[in-house]
């Protein structure tokens, strides 16, 4: 073995012998074999590229295949590191330039590390590779023992099985191949167009970031979270919430918990750019749920909107406000106290007290979401208002600690409130803890589970029935005392579900990509299918043709008056329907009930007439309405009646589909 094989053999297993140090696995037989493999394939490639012809082409080749060998070995680290695993759907879901720029106050050290690393592998073959001699092997048994390196590669060997149980799995050609009942899957989900809402209590979400139970076990660590232990004691807690695939993140735990379905979905979708697409815009969640019933509704969380696509998704779901760090940050007293991540969770608990207050004078219901950052693995970062926890010196544990004292300081500050009284408090981890600096000292083989805690509610259930993130916005609903239609694709009302439990098979992978096959296609909107959406660049395009006034456009869509004299407004020209089955879909908010008419021309009448009329009955407040055209509009022009009644009318969106 030639001096250059050997320092990059050595290189290379460098990131090896860190990432299986992280395995949370900890398999010795897996980390031989990992070394093996990389062994094998630095010294295959390596000598292959010796082979071949001195010249540019060599060395042009030659630091492309290392560089990208780097790139795979050094990502393999970063994933054992951050999550204790191999790539998986959460760490790829993470993988874009965004997500890059967001962390790099985070991770700026590890990415500098990674490019000093690949420097000195590129230098090393510059040096060296005119001054060996080419290898004694011929390139067929090179080949060969490269194929092998792959094989024995663990990490590729396992991605190989489940890539081959995807593939080998039956396609779904209809809805009607669907076992619905069986599989525990509700197809009204995916029809959820006219919803009966009835306004309910006031409520507090807080997703608590990788905060699971273990941290709450006095006799693991003592005195650790005191606030959430005296909280658990006035509460209603669920002791066998499970972590199922696709929640395992911060975005999974959240759109599993609000729209009642895992983060899966096919790469057809958009890969790791899946949230800033229309994932899951057809799919009801809990805010659009408590917007038809009239919710005031903001979220508000530490770190930036930007990352892993948060904003689009809930901006996506009815919020009226969604604030991140760059939001808050102007309301901070010191605009230069931040973390990492963004702000400390002692600024957010106190801009989030401010808010509870402001939205609970308005006098309408409202749901305030919150999302935690200080306990963000892998090493947390406590509030300095905080005291560090005296049992252990940890620095995640620390983070913990603090997290608890702030909850429990801000939940008594919210008691003191007149409108507690009416407000449902639910505490609930976005996800398990992922690898951190406290792992080494977590029992051996414990049963995991995500924490979840309610609060002046007075429907409970037992609280040891088998429950995933996917039922907590319909049980939620219920507990918000909400009468409403909607459905769930996974989700279940755990109050009012007796006998399902136990039924579920929730490990059945046939199960799961079928849900990944529904959320991409019947929950989600493709780019191809978006014949028309209006936003702020082309609002302008509407013709506001009769009796509607002061036309203002904001952020989120259009304001308009109206005085109730046969008011309407006009699309400009869109394609010719009759080629396609379309569907308008439209979320207004009206001050009074009315009702909303589309008008369309055929080809046979150009005239807008009542015999080209479809009409959506719309309630005070907000209002998703889909009109189904049916291949019955020819080419033209649409026209709406926003509504008789006079009054202020707020279209926020407005899109024709396919």
């Amino acid at each position: 073995m030639k001096l250059m094989q050997m320092i990059l053999i050595f290189l290379f297993s460098l990131p090896v012998l860190l990432a299986h140090n992280y395995n949370l696995d900890q398999s010795a037989t897996t980390t031989i074999s990992a070394l093996i493999s990389v062994s094998l394939l630095i010294y295959c490639v390596s000598a292959l590229l010796i082979n071949l012809k001195r010249g540019s082409i060599r060395n042009i080749l030659g630091l492309a295949t290392l560089s990208a060998l780097a790139i795979y070995f050094y990502a393999q680290f970063l994933s054992y590191y951050l999550q204790g695993s191999y790539f998986n759907q959460q760490f790829f879901f993470h993988s874009n330039f965004t997500t890059l720029i967001e962390t790099w106050s985070v991770y700026y050290p590890l990415i500098i590390l990674f490019l000093g690393w690949t420097t000195c592998i590129c230098l090393v073959f510059l040096y060296f590779r005119n001054r060996v001699s080419g290898s004694e092997y011929s390139n067929e048994l090179l080949v060969l023992l490269l194929v092998s390196a792959l094989v024995l590669d663990p990490g590729i060997r396992d991605a190989v099985k489940v890539k081959t149980s995807l593939m080998t799995s039956p396609s779904i050609e209809s809805l009607e191949q669907i076992d619905w009942e069986q599989l525990g899957l509700d197809r009204n989900a995916l029809e959820n167009f006219d919803i009966a809402t009835g306004v309910g209590k006031n409520l507090v979400l807080v997703f608590l970031e990788g905060l699971e139970t273990v941290y709450m076990e006095e006799s693991i660590f003592p005195g650790l979270t005191p606030n959430l232990n005296a909280l658990n004691a006035q509460g209603w807690q669920l002791n066998n919430l499970n972590q199922i695939e696709g929640t395992g993140w911060t975005m999974g735990g959240i759109v599993a918990t609000l729209c009642g379905t895992p983060l899966v979905y096919e790469s057809s979708l958009g890969g790791n750019s899946i949230m800033f697409t229309r994932f899951l815009d057809k799919a009801t969640c809990l805010p659009d749920i408590l917007r038809q019933a009239d919710y005031q509704q903001v979220f508000m969380g530490g770190a930036s909107l930007e990352f892993a696509g948060k904003g689009d998704f809930l901006n996506l779901h009815s919020f009226d406000q969604v604030l991140g760090k760059a939001e808050l940050r102007r309301e901070l007293p010191d605009s230069s106290y931040l973390g990492g991540w963004g702000l400390f969770d002692d600024s957010l608990f106190a801009l989030a007290l401010q808010q509870y207050q402001r939205m609970a004078a308005a006098e309408k219901p409202f749901n305030l979401t919150l999302l935690t950052v200080d306990t963000h693995h892998p090493g947390g970062e406590p509030s300095s208002s905080c005291s560090p926890y005296a049992e252990i010196d940890n620095s995640i544990l620390h983070a913990v600690h603090c997290t608890d004292y702030l909850i429990g300081n801000f939940i008594e500050q919210l008691k003191q409130h007149p409108a507690y009284e009416d407000t449902v408090v639910v505490m609930v981890s976005d996800h398990l803890a992922l690898r951190n600096n406290a792992f080494s000292l977590f029992p051996k083989g414990y049963e995991r589970r995500l924490y979840f805690n309610v609060l002046n509610s007075d429907q409970l259930a037992s609280s040891q029935v088998l429950a995933t993130p996917m039922d907590l916005a319909p049980t939620i609903l219920e507990m918000l005392d909400i009468t409403h239609d909607a459905s769930f694709l996974v989700g279940i009302d755990l109050l009012n579900a007796e006998g399902q439990h136990s039924e579920r098979n929730m490990d059945d992978p046939r199960r799961e990509n079928i849900i990944r096959y529904l959320n991409s296609n019947h929950l989600s909107t493709a780019e191809n299918e978006v014949h028309y959406s209006l936003n702020r660049a082309n609002w302008g395009e509407i013709d506001f043709v009769n009796n509607i006034e002061n036309v203002e456009f904001t952020q989120n869509g259009v304001k308009f008056n109206v005085d109730g004299h046969d008011p309407y407004f006009i699309l400009p020209e869109l394609p010719n329907f009759q080629q396609k089955d379309f569907r308008l879909y439209i979320t207004i908010d009206v001050e009074q009930a009315s009702a909303m008419a589309l008008y369309y021309l055929t080809d046979e009448d150009k005239a807008y007439s009542e015999s080209n009329k479809l009409t959506r009955e719309t309630e005070t407040g907000s209002n998703q309405l889909v009109f189904s055209l049916n291949r019955r509009a020819g080419q033209g022009r649409l026209r709406i009646d926003p509504g008789s009644n006079p009054g202020q009318y707020f279209i926020r969106s407005l899109e024709i589909r396919s």
